[in-house]
């Protein structure tokens, strides 16, 4: 996705953040860099808003569920081998 209009960070690029983003897994000065774009862009407003949204529900819905033992260190070996930006 991306909005047409220039910004320092490509709309793309924010939004594969997102989630780091929303659990502040990234650098505060990365953070400052996305909630600026996010600031700027109203179509990556929106979809970060969806985001937020979905978060939530997932959290009122599986309130009472507890991951399996290990399951966030395989999540997370897993992803760091997708060579995420963060």
């Amino acid at each position: 996705m991306s909005c047409g209009d220039p910004h320092e960070v490509d709309c793309r690029e924010v939004l594969s953040e997102v989630y780091f983003y929303l659990d502040a897994e990234c650098a505060d000065a990365r953070r400052a860099i996305i909630r600026q774009h996010l600031d700027e862009c109203t179509p990556c407003l929106r979809e970060f808003g969806i985001e937020q949204e979905v978060r939530a529900l997932v959290q009122r819905c599986c309130r009472q569920e507890v991951a399996p033992n290990g399951l966030k260190d395989r999540l997370r070996a897993k992803l760091s081998d997708l060579d995420f930006p963060r």
